[in-house]
């Protein structure tokens, strides 16, 4: 197996380049993220790393500077363009082309022409998918719906449709296709891996939930997407003498906050990185992530190593990390009074929540790491066939 891969940003995209370079099956890794970074390059993928990034590098520059929105869109997908133009003079010697959604719909076509075997890699759920759910949010909150560009939305719906395999993260994404009549046989599911180093041995968990205070946390951006609302509206109804929730990513300020009080227990932090972050995990109770669309959200394996018992949505990917009733509650979107009622109901039982913590605890130590998460990578691209 020899494999063209292709993806705009560094995200998960560089370990499983590496994991296919380190099986002997890499033939070339095509880049969008900019070389001007110095995580750009690594050593491990020497001759096989090729950057595509002039365009994504001013899609970046665009979104630091401020520029109208229309702009830094545009440049976004002619970015995808560009790396899908590169892509082209590496098939010939590839039978496999993976692709991220957006990013090679040309050299699809192309490779199709030649026997090679087409896959793209959706990290979220289908765009339509998507746009439905933001578009009924936008609606709920009176806020002004903005859909997805055009040219990009038809652009990635052709490459689910022409692609020979769709690879995706979690169940969740896989139902959204299989809800927009994609055949199962058709969807290839690998699961992200955990970073290993992240993880504390039991004397770090925290065993005076409910003695001092009572700490929520969530991380991850403060917008639209990720349902922040309905954990505020759900802490607000919380029955606690020193309850805190606490707030740690950017405010995008696209008004997923609006006609909310925000009292002062509930705290943000902005982003925090490193000890910082790590610190926030240690001195919550629970973690919650509200989110009314993410593909696979990695912050709930992050949680679980720190002992923090889950309360997420059904649309996180959390049906691949946690068991309902067992670590955690994946409860419906869209529904602070279900979140409330989680989160009230480890304040009223210590012993429930003790358990959830052990058990959140010990399932981090079942997740996989990146190594098995390359390893399921190599095998499921090995098996397919046109």
């Amino acid at each position: 197996m020899k494999v063209v891969y292709t993806a705009p940003n560094r995200a998960h995209h560089y370990k499983y380049a590496g994991a296919l370079n380190a099986a002997n099956c890499l033939h070339a890794f095509i880049s969008g993220f900019p070389r001007i970074s110095s995580r750009s390059t690594t050593a491990e993928l020497k001759g096989k790393l090729h950057h595509s990034d002039i365009l994504q590098t001013l899609y970046i520059a665009s979104l630091k500077g401020k520029l109208p929105s229309a702009i830094s869109l545009y440049l976004a997908y002619l970015s995808k363009v560009e790396q899908d133009i590169a892509c082209r003079k590496f098939i010939d010697e590839c039978n496999v082309f993976l692709f991220y959604n957006g990013s090679g719909l040309m050299s699809c076509r192309y490779a199709k022409k030649k026997g090679v075997i087409t896959i793209v890699e959706a990290v979220n759920s289908h765009v339509e998918f998507q746009e439905d759910i933001l578009e009924t949010e936008s609606k709920n909150l009176n806020l002004r719906w903005k859909p997805f560009p055009l040219k990009e939305k038809m652009r990635r719906v052709k490459e689910y449709e022409e692609a020979d395999y769709i690879l995706l993260p979690s169940e969740f994404v896989k139902r959204s296709f299989i809800a927009k009549g994609f055949p199962e046989r058709k969807l290839l599911k690998v699961s992200y891996g955990f970073n290993k180093s992240s993880y504390h041995d039991d004397a770090n968990i925290k065993n005076d939930q409910g003695q001092s205070s009572y700490t929520i946390l969530y991380v991850g951006s403060i917008c639209v997407r990720k349902g922040v609302r309905y954990l505020i509206e759900a802490f607000k109804k919380l029955s606690h003498p020193k309850k805190r929730l606490v707030l740690v990513g950017p405010n995008v300020n696209d008004g997923a906050l609006n006609g909310l009080i925000l009292t002062p227990d509930i705290v943000f932090t902005g982003v925090l990185k490193g000890k910082n972050l790590e610190q926030a995990y240690h001195a919550a109770d629970v973690f919650c992530l509200p989110s009314i669309e993410e593909g696979l959200a990695l912050v709930l394996g992050e949680a679980l190593s720190f002992g923090l018992p889950i309360i997420t949505t059904c649309n996180t990917g959390a049906d691949d990390i946690i068991t309902d009733g067992r670590e955690g509650y994946i409860l419906p979107i869209r529904d602070s009074i279900s979140i409330w009622q989680k989160l009230q109901a480890f304040v009223d039982d210590p012993e429930l929540f003790k358990k959830f913590q052990q058990n959140a605890f010990n399932r981090s130590k079942q997740l996989n790491g990146w190594e098995e998460t390359g390893k399921n990578l190599v095998s499921t691209l090995s098996k397919v066939k046109l």
